[in-house]
């Protein structure tokens, strides 16, 4: 399988992670793209509620939860 590389490099000299990679799917769909950045941006130190509101999943997105615990518990 093909793989791609989606790199953060750090330029400034710091204590903290100077490169970070990831070694991604070549055919990834955008939904697994995006999941990769919110990882990315959580590894680079991003406070949660920072990332929460910047990809904000679309209610579409969201699987039913009252309808998937429903699932699971009868």
């Amino acid at each position: 399988m093909d793989q791609d590389r989606l790199t953060y490099t750090r330029n400034a000299d710091s204590r903290e992670a100077t490169k970070i990679e990831f070694d991604v799917p070549a055919d990834m769909t955008i939904q697994e793209y995006k999941t990769i950045c919110i990882r990315m941006a959580h590894a680079l130190g991003y406070n949660h509620n920072s990332i929460s509101k910047t990809f904000k999943e679309d209610a579409n997105d969201q699987p039913n939860i009252e309808n998937q615990l429903k699932l699971l518990f009868d």
